[in-house]
């Protein structure tokens, strides 16, 4: 593991210059829950939870649209180092791949558990978020959420040519998945034709969890079933990724 550390630091080393990152991931979807809450409260009264403050909603949903953008900052980590010229230095090192992949995506899963964690904490504390069912179910949706994301991330690196083509897809991915799963407005007031197509993106699995925990008071239990799915979407991602992993160095190109 000592190779994959010395890389990860470099990437922490990185990712601390650049704290237009902390803003996308922990201080907007702050912000949004703090503007949103209320309209969304109306919603989840009209729906069954008079007592919500309209954060049991809020809180998750941004938490989950904001940690998919991490997908990019893996893409950009592998073609920085194309851009930089120094990826075959790097595969010349003699560095396996799985571990310079490891290096890679540790500060990101990191960075995505700490966003859970805060977003969170301050929808606790801050914004009068309640969890009327299993915490512990809620952390396990959480940290399955995040191994999810950090898969997705390996398998669209793998995929992508360009920066351009990186560029297109991190931005897709968080706002259309995010709307069509209803992580952006609760799935209710969506047309019905997205009830169909919602269950196709992993953005609607993390929420039906969180809803259930969150809003509906579940156990344990009811965790499971969005877990398992949301294992599947990552063992997917995953088998994209080990199956790009030997083509990467020719198919990653910097424009």
């Amino acid at each position: 593991m000592g190779p994959s550390m010395t890389i990860a630091l470099n990437e922490l080393r990185i990712l601390k210059r650049d704290p237009a990152w902390i803003v996308l991931l922990f201080a907007i979807p702050l912000i949004l829950v703090g503007l949103m809450r209320g309209g969304v409260q109306f919603i989840l009264a009209l729906t069954g939870h008079p007592n919500a403050s309209g954060a049991e909603f809020s809180v998750p949903a941004q938490a989950v649209t904001f940690v998919f953008y991490l997908p990019g900052l893996i893409g950009i980590s592998f073609l920085r180092e194309h851009g930089w010229a120094t990826w075959g230095r790097l595969r010349a090192s003699g560095v396996p791949g799985p571990q310079i992949f490891i290096g890679k995506v540790l500060p990101v899963a990191i960075l995505g558990f700490c966003q859970m964690a805060v977003v969170f904490g301050i929808g606790d504390a801050a914004y009068g978020l309640r969890i009327a069912g299993s915490a512990l179910g809620v952390a396990l949706v959480a940290f399955v959420l995040v191994i999810t994301v950090i898969a997705m991330g390996l398998a669209i690196t793998v995929m992508v040519r360009t920066m351009q083509q990186l560029n297109a897809v991190a931005n897709i991915v968080p706002v259309a998945l995010g709307a069509l799963g209803g992580a952006l407005m609760p799935l209710v007031t969506l047309p019905t034709w997205v009830h169909h197509v919602a269950p196709a993106t992993p953005q609607y699995w993390a929420m039906r969890g969180f809803d259930g925990l969150i809003l509906d008071g579940d156990g344990l239990r009811s965790a499971m079933l969005p877990v398992i799915v949301l294992l599947a979407y990552a063992a997917v991602f995953s088998v994209v990724a080990v199956v790009g992993l030997g083509a990467t160095e020719k198919r990653l190109a910097f424009a």
